[in-house]
């Protein structure tokens, strides 16, 4: 028994030192857009790690229970003379290596305040959205040669809704984890956060303009690195990465 546990720990310590990262080692990391067929499959080994307990894999579930994305209002968070933002301000997309439940949270909205009664307008009271925009997404983290954290998301919104004919607001804004893999010894967090919120248009005719943050954390043993990748999206459909380099 005792011949065992100290094989266990032996076994333990081995991962550890193997996977630990020098302060000497350079580590990359890398956000690139991504095609539907360029995201990974269930089951997807990477870099060779075979059926090994290295990696940890894990997967938003997708048979969770779907919401409109235009029922879940949630607050304001942002707001300006003549438009605010609505829904959550900051949510969790992976907790250590899992992707979250992203049906608990209320998607982003810009929307505008009525020019006379100055009450919000509520996205579903507004016309003309388009079908929901999808861009995919994986940021890969590297020490040195090898490959130790494997994250892929979409950014998902639509665009071009109205009020009385004018206008161009967002609404359904939101970051989706999609699947993480982590190698053994690697603790990785992600969240959203709104930066903020601007009109492109005029007074008249305004177009919103609204800025989501994905913050990363990567911690390993004697090692802890954070980055921040910025996407930009408008009432007009345009969408800006901001990718940190």
């Amino acid at each position: 028994m005792k011949t065992a546990i100290f094989a266990s720990l032996l076994l333990i310590s081995s991962l550890a030192s193997a996977n630990s990262v020098s302060t000497n080692e350079k580590l990359t990391i890398e956000t690139f857009e991504t095609t539907q067929t360029g995201l990974m499959k269930a089951g997807t080994e990477v870099n060779g790690a075979g059926s090994g307990a290295e990696y940890s894999y894990a997967e938003y579930d997708q048979t969770a229970p779907k919401v409109d994305r235009f029922e879940r209002v949630g607050q304001v968070i942002s707001s300006a003379r003549d438009f605010v933002a609505m829904g959550e301000e900051i949510y969790n997309l992976v907790q250590k290596g899992k992707p979250t439940n992203t049906t608990e949270h209320a998607p982003l909205s810009v929307v505008p305040k009525d020019p006379i009664s100055k009450e919000i307008i509520e996205a579903f009271d507004l016309e003309g959205f388009s079908m929901p925009v999808q861009k995919k997404f994986t940021t890969i983290m590297k020490s040195g040669f090898k490959e130790v954290v494997r994250f892929e998301y979409m950014v998902v919104y639509s665009y071009g809704g109205s009020y009385n004919g004018a206008g161009k607001w967002i609404a359904g804004a939101e970051i989706i984890p999609v699947k993480v893999v982590t190698k053994f010894g690697w603790d990785f967090n992600a969240s959203m956060k709104v930066s903020g919120i601007m009109n492109h248009g005029t007074k008249a005719d305004p177009v919103a303009g609204l800025m989501m943050i994905v913050k990363y954390q990567m911690n390993s043993w004697g090692k802890a690195e954070e980055r921040n990748d910025t996407f930009h999206i408008t009432g007009r459909g345009e969408f800006k990465s901001y990718l940190t380099k």
